[in-house]
């Protein structure tokens, strides 16, 4: 009689994740232990109905008199290539250790299309089963299962994230036209017509918040703030400082681009980001600073990568500032000295150098340094 493997896949790891169950897990033993800590940990959970209806096939199986085994393989959270590496792995261990004919996959039919060319490509399938969960009817079960689902982090950004940045976009192209309007002209009247725009604006970073916990992350941020603010920590007032020049740098911005007030709305925006520029490279430098000395004074080590961060800022500063003068000089806008724009972009240059330089001599460094350890 042939042999016959009962596999049931989880590929993204619920097991692992939620229940601290190691797979590949081989036997009914443990797939029953798998199955009961997954249940206990989540009970609606479709990978308990999964594991479930594999046991209940291998009894039935083994009653028939077939020679039969079970087993379970998972794949990784970060569902996609390294997910399915994992299950490749699983399969090729199960598959040695079982040495099975025949192939009976179970899954609950959420992402068939991925598994079955996997298991199929090593092992001859002879049948599919899928599980479905039973649910409630009508639209109530409906709603009930469209929460359950956002609750599970994949599944919310599977879902949330493509819908969030379709608002955005329709809100930042619905007001690009008014915007530019408003700022060409400066009459208020253009306002009104924003509105819908903002509305799929605010819907869409309210979506893409909501699929990336933000509110709960900014909770931990505050108390984690709170506590850096009990032990003294040095990065409080180098964050404030860094705060006090992105706010100034913001208001120097709207200030540069309303100064001139027969400017296109071409001519503001490069303005505004030639006024917050240097505003906002200091900020980050600033803030910056303040993880480097709270570092420095309770290790006392020096962390080089600030000042190759540094360099790089001072790099990507000079450029930028160079190609928006190339800009407001191509497009005639001012009157700017070539030789200056030929200055910037040279300091951008030679720090960008200077960055990767020491970018390698602290590699080269590092890498002596574990030749020696190992030696």
């Amino acid at each position: 009689m042939r042999r016959t493997l009962i596999l049931a896949v989880d590929r993204d790891d619920d097991f692992g994740k939620k229940a601290d169950v190691k797979s590949p897990a081989v036997g009914r033993e443990a797939n029953e232990k798998a199955a009961m800590s997954l249940a206990l940990a989540d009970p609606e959970d479709s990978d308990v109905n999964t594991i479930l209806a594999a046991l209940s096939m291998y009894d039935e199986m083994k009653r028939d008199g077939y020679d039969v085994e079970i087993a379970l393989i998972c794949g990784d959270p970060k569902v996609g290539y390294r997910s399915d590496s994992k299950i490749s792995q699983e399969l090729e261990y199960v598959l040695d250790a079982v040495k099975p004919e025949r192939v009976i996959l179970v899954s609950d039919g959420a992402e068939d299309e991925y598994i079955y060319p996997i298991i199929s490509s090593r092992a001859k399938i002879d049948s599919v089963r899928r599980v479905f969960v039973k649910q409630a009817p009508g639209v109530e079960g409906a709603l009930y299962i469209m929460v359950k689902m956002l609750q599970d982090d994949d599944k919310r950004k599977r879902f949330i994230i493509p819908l969030g940045i379709i608002l955005m976009v329709i809100g930042i192209f619905s007001i690009i036209p008014d915007l530019y309007n408003l700022l060409s002209t400066g009459s208020i009247g253009y306002v009104s017509g924003m509105l819908m725009g903002v509305l799929f604006l605010v819907l869409g970073v309210y979506s893409l918040s909501y699929a990336y916990k933000i509110l709960p992350r900014m909770k931990a941020w505050y108390k984690a703030f709170r506590d850096a603010v009990r032990r003294g920590n040095q990065k409080i007032p180098f964050t404030a400082v860094a705060i006090v020049l992105f706010v100034a740098g913001l208001i120097l911005g709207v200030r540069s681009a309303l100064d001139v007030p027969e400017a296109s709305g071409l001519y503001r925006m490069i303005l505004f980001a030639t006024g917050v520029l240097w505003m906002w490279i200091f900020a980050l430098i600033a803030y910056e600073g303040g993880k480097f000395l709270d570092l420095y004074l309770e290790t006392q080590q020096i962390r080089h990568s600030f000042l190759i961060a540094t360099l790089t800022l001072f790099a990507m500063a000079f450029i930028t500032q160079g190609l928006l003068d190339i800009f407001a000089l191509a497009l005639g806008f001012t009157p700017t000295n070539e030789l200056v724009i030929v200055i910037e972009l040279m300091l951008g240059f030679t720090f960008a150098v200077l960055a990767g330089i020491m970018q390698s001599t602290f590699n080269l460094i590092i890498e002596e340094n574990m030749d020696v350890q190992e030696v």
